[in-house]
């Protein structure tokens, strides 16, 4: 019998064997990813991704609380800088925390007590004044230029005075700590993501007006 090179009679006439065309098992036609999470069969978006595992986000009750703690948390813990990032409410908070100061030492407290009613005093006027410093800048562009320069020169003031309060550092090296601290606050004043998230926890806490927007300086 005359049959081609190659002809298996077996392989050719065996039922059931394997289709490596067919389609996978579950998969459905037209989706690049099929529904494996487990969650509901919703309708494959344009992305390819499941929009089952998409649940909503915290309400406002929660997120803005923790937000406002956060904010103000963050203020006490760098006042001093912000003090010196906010001219107007940094000449408040320079005046209460040396008034607490004041208060501290004629009710006998010593270096720490002083020292921490002085940052919690410097944290208060800060807070007083934010608001008022955000307005001024936002409808006066001449000190909207000026707090550009005094937030880089307070910046270099306060920590050339806190590296040198160290008695175990010299001037020249205070000098540097100084300059490289004033080049990272300018990276980070320049950050425009930074600003919008910062400005936004303002907006949260009442420290920005509403009608000043979340991308100035």
């Amino acid at each position: 019998m005359d049959t081609p090179r190659g002809y298996n009679p077996i392989g050719q006439s065996a039922p059931g064997l394997p289709r490596h065309d067919a389609q996978i098992p579950g998969h459905v036609p037209g989706s690049q990813f099929p529904n494996i999470g487990g969650g509901d069969a919703s309708p494959p978006s344009q992305t390819g991704l499941n929009p089952a595992y998409a649940g909503p986000g915290l309400p406002d009750w929660c997120t803005k609380p923790i937000a406002r703690v956060l904010f103000f948390f963050w203020l006490y813990l760098t006042a001093p800088i912000e003090a010196a990032l906010y001219p107007i409410a940094g000449a408040a908070g320079l005046a209460c925390g040396g008034l607490f100061y004041l208060i501290a030492r004629a009710m006998g407290g010593g270096y720490d007590t002083t020292h921490g009613w002085a940052w919690a005093g410097c944290f208060i006027g800060v807070v007083a004044l934010m608001r008022t410093d955000i307005r001024v800048q936002a409808e006066n562009p001449a000190y909207r230029r000026l707090r550009g320069w005094l937030r880089l020169g307070l910046s270099f003031a306060f920590m050339l005075l806190f590296t040198v309060s160290d008695q175990d550092t010299s001037f020249g090296k205070a000098l540097i700590v100084a300059a490289v601290f004033t080049g990272m606050v300018f990276l980070v004043l320049r950050s425009k993501y930074l600003r919008f998230v910062w400005h936004a926890l303002q907006h949260i806490s009442w420290m920005r007006p509403p009608a000043e927007p979340l991308t100035t300086s």
